[in-house]
């Protein structure tokens, strides 16, 4: 056989291997791209969800916070197990958070997942019950859907807590 019989052949599996690469290489790039939006969304969340707490002043920011929610959000305060279902229910535990004395809290740090965050955090407020200064570290977590916070879960050590 001579060489212009195997040409055909071979530019055939070039055509071929090239197509399979781009095409492997199509499915990966879109592939990561999809795998990626959820913890875009995620992170987006999570950044309004710490600006809008080193802001947090008084009881008038909470509506900047509710819009973050689903309207069939529930928010978890692991630590004293209260439960808090919906924007309205909410709304009534953050203005209980936020009627505080001298609140303060400082988002520490933050990870981020595909459909979850972890937001760790210092509060830090003036504790009725002691008329003193106190504070506490903890940890929130939330679960991202659609762009809104789905479930909250709040966990520290309340006999530190100035709330």
């Amino acid at each position: 056989m001579d060489d212009r019989t195997h040409k055909p052949h071979s530019r055939r599996w070039l055509v071929a291997l090239l197509a399979v690469l781009v095409a492997l290489g199509a499915v990966f790039v879109g592939g990561a791209w999809f795998a990626d939006r959820g913890e875009r969304a995620v992170t987006g969340v999570t950044e309004s969800y710490a600006e809008a707490y080193q802001g947090l002043d008084t009881t008038k920011d909470v509506p900047v916070l509710l819009s973050l929610y689903a309207p069939d959000a529930v928010l978890s305060d692991a630590a004293t197990g209260r439960t808090h279902t919906g924007t309205v229910a909410i709304e009534t535990g953050l203005n209980a958070l936020l009627g505080t004395p001298d609140f303060d809290l400082t988002i520490e740090r933050t990870l981020v997942g595909d459909d979850w965050a972890l937001v760790f955090w210092t509060a830090d407020g003036i504790r009725p019950d002691l008329d003193r200064v106190t504070q506490v570290a903890g940890v929130t977590s939330l679960e991202v859907s659609n762009g809104k916070i789905e479930r909250e879960t709040w966990y520290y050590d309340p006999a530190k807590a100035p709330f």
